[in-house]
C-alpha cells in the first residue's frame, strides 16, 4: 500500500493517492514509512529460534521509530524537523493541484509503536508477556478507531491534535500490519490463548471478531437509516441497544452450547480414562502378585534340584567320566543362575508390593549399609569409595540402600584395569535432591543409555561379567516409586556417571 501511494506521488497518478475526492490523502513520507515497516517485518518474521537479528532489519525498524518520534517531537515541542515534508514538498503543499498532506499525529504514534515492536520482536518477559505484541495491539486499536471514525464520520476518532487526520488507507494499512504481526507468532504471548485448541481458544476465536464486527456494522447500518430520515435519533439508539443485546445473547448461547457439548465429550472421555486407569492398576497389581507368587513358588523346587545335583556330583562324581562330570557341572551352573534370576525377580516384584511407608531417611546411613554389604567385594578389588555429605530425604531405607548397593556394586563389577574408584555427591535442586554416582570403569556407549534400565537387558556375556541384568531395572523402579528420575552419562573407557533424583523434604 505504501509503494502504491509512493508511485502515485512520483508519477502523478491521482487514483493511487486519493481513494475518494473527499478523503485525506496519504503523505509520501507516511507511504515510505509503511514500505520500511513492511520490509522490516518481512525480515524479522522469518527468523527462527536463536538466529541473530540482521543489521538490515534493525536499521529498518530504527528508521520507522525515527519517523514517528521526529514527527511527534516536531508537533509537541515545535522543533521544526518537518520530517513529513522531505518528499515531494512542492506537491504536498496544496498549491499544485494536489490536496495538502502531512503526517497525522496518530500516524506518527503508530509508527513509533510498530517500529518499537519490530525492534522488540520475540522479546518475552517473565510470565510469558510479549511486549512487542502489546505495542502492536495498541497501534492496531488506534488504526481501528480511525476506520470506525471514518465509518461514523466522527473526526475525533481519526484525528489527534489540530493537524490533518490519519488517512483511511493509512489506517487500513496499520490494521492489516497489526493483524499480520500478531499472526506471525501464533503460539506465544497474547495469541497463545486465541490459537490454542482449548475451549477458551475456541470461544475467543468466535467471540472476538463478533465483538468488533456486530456493533460496528449494526451502528453503521442504523446511522445510514437515521440520516435517510426513516427513524428518529432516539429510536435508532434504542434499536441499536436492543439489537446488540439480542445478537450477543444468540452468540453467547451458541458458544455455550458448543462448550457444553465439548464438556460432555470431555466428561465421557475422563470417565473412560478413569475406568482404563483402574483396569490398568488392577492388571498391574495382578501381574505383580503373579510374578511374586510364581517366583516364590519356583524357588523351592529349584533349590531342591540344585541341592540334589550337588549331592549327585559329590557322591557319584568320582565314578563319572569327564563328560558326565561336565554335564552335572553345567546343570548345577544353570540351576544356580536360574536361582539368582528368580531371586532378582522377587526383588523386582517386591518394590511395589513390599515397599515400606516413606519416612525421613539419612542417605549417609543408607550408603554405609550398602558399603557394609559390599565389604568383601571392596576388599577383593581394592576399591575406593568416597562421598560428600548426603541429604536426608523421605523414602524407604531398605530400597535406598539397595540403590546405592546396586550402583556401587556395578562400579566395582565393571571396573577397568585400575582399581575401582567411586565418588558420590549430592546437589540441591528447587524441589529435589540430585545424587551423583561416578566411577572410573569401562564405560557405556550412548546407544545403550536407555537399554540398561530395561529388565533382563545385558551388554556383556555371562562369561565376561556375571549377573541377571535386573540391578539397574530395580533401581529405576525404586526411584520411580520415590517420584524421582534416573539417567546415565558415559563414554567407553571413561567411566560412567549415574544421576538420580529424590524429592526434597519441605
Amino acid at each position: 500500500m505504501g509503494a502504491l501511494a509512493l508511485a502515485g506521488w512520483a508519477f502523478d497518478i491521482r487514483a493511487l493517492i486519493q481513494l475518494l475526492p473527499t478523503l485525506v490523502v496519504m503523505n509520501p513520507v507516511t507511504a515510505l514509512g509503511l514500505v520500511l515497516m513492511g520490509s522490516c517485518f518481512y525480515f524479522v518474521s522469518r527468523r527462527r529460534g536463536a538466529q541473530k537479528r540482521g543489521l538490515a532489519s534493525t536499521v529498518l525498524a530504527g528508521a520507522v521509530v525515527s519517523l514517528g518520534l521526529l514527527r511527534l517531537l516536531d508537533s509537541t515541542l515545535g522543533i521544526g524537523f518537518h520530517i513529513d515534508q522531505v518528499l515531494f514538498s512542492s506537491k504536498i503543499s496544496g498549491q499544485s493541484g494536489y490536496p495538502p498532506s502531512e503526517m497525522a499525529l496518530n500516524t506518527a504514534l503508530d509508527f513509533l509503536l510498530c517500529g518499537s515492536a519490530l525492534l522488540l520482536f520475540e522479546f518475552q518477559t517473565r510470565g510469558g508477556l510479549c511486549l512487542d505484541q502489546g505495542l502492536v495491539l495498541v497501534a492496531g486499536w488506534v488504526a481501528l478507531l480511525a476506520i470506525i471514525g471514518y465509518t461514523y464520520r466522527v473526526l475525533l476518532f481519526y484525528r489527534l491534535g489540530a493537524g490533518l487526520p490519519m488517512s483511511l488507507d493509512t489506517a487500513v494499512a496499520f490494521a492489516v500490519f497489526s493483524a499480520g504481526f500478531l499472526a506471525a507468532r501464533p503460539n506465544r504471548g497474547l495469541m497463545e490463548v486465541v490459537t490454542s485448541c482449548t475451549s477458551g481458544g475456541a470461544m475467543a476465536r468466535r467471540l472476538l471478531p463478533m465483538a468488533v464486527l456486530i456493533p460496528w456494522g449494526l451502528g453503521a447500518m442504523l446511522l445510514v437509516i437515521e440520516q435517510a430520515g426513516f427513524m428518529a435519533n432516539e429510536f435508532a439508539v434504542a434499536l441499536f441497544a436492543v439489537s446488540t443485546i439480542i445478537l450477543f445473547t444468540i452468540l453467547l448461547w451458541w458458544n455455550a452450547k458448543l462448550l457444553y457439548q465439548v464438556d460432555l465429550e470431555r466428561t465421557g472421555a475422563e470417565a473412560k480414562l478413569r475406568q482404563t486407569s483402574a483396569n490398568l492398576a488392577r492388571s498391574n497389581t495382578d501381574l505383580q502378585q503373579f510374578a511374586y507368587l510364581a517366583s516364590h513358588d519356583l524357588f523351592e523346587p529349584l533349590r531342591m534340584v540344585t541341592s540334589y545335583l550337588q549331592l549327585l556330583q559329590k557322591k557319584f562324581g568320582p565314578k563319572l567320566d569327564q563328560q558326565g562330570n561336565e554335564f552335572v557341572t553345567l546343570a548345577i551352573d544353570g540351576a544356580l543362575r536360574m536361582e539368582a534370576l528368580i531371586r532378582d525377580l522377587l526383588e523386582y516384584s517386591r518394590v511395589e508390593m513390599r515397599g515400606r511407608p516413606f519416612e525421613p531417611i539419612d542417605c549417609e546411613h543408607a550408603l554405609q549399609q550398602a558399603l557394609s554389604n559390599l565389604k568383601v567385594a571392596i576388599e577383593e578389588t581394592g576399591a575406593s569409595v568416597t562421598h560428600e555429605k548426603l541429604p536426608t530425604v523421605m523414602g524407604d531405607e531398605v530400597q535406598l540402600t539397595q540403590i546405592f548397593q546396586n550402583l556401587v556394586g556395578n562400579a566395582i563389577k565393571f571396573h577397568g584395569p585400575k582399581p575401582p574408584q567411586v565418588q558420590i555427591r549430592s546437589e540441591r535442586k528447587p524441589n529435589e535432591w540430585l545424587i551423583v554416582v561416578r566411577d572410573n570403569g569401562i564405560g557405556i556407549e550412548s546407544k545403550f543409555f536407555e537399554r540398561i534400565f530395561v529388565v533382563f537387558q545385558r551388554l556383556h556375556t555371562r562369561q565376561e561379567y556375571n549377573g541377571t541384568g535386573l540391578g539397574l531395572a530395580i533401581c529405576k523402579k525404586i526411584i520411580e516409586r520415590h517420584h524421582g528420575r534416573i539417567w546415565v552419562e558415559s563414554a567407553p573407557g571413561e567411566g560412567a556417571t549415574f544421576f538420580f533424583t529424590l524429592p526434597a523434604m519441605n
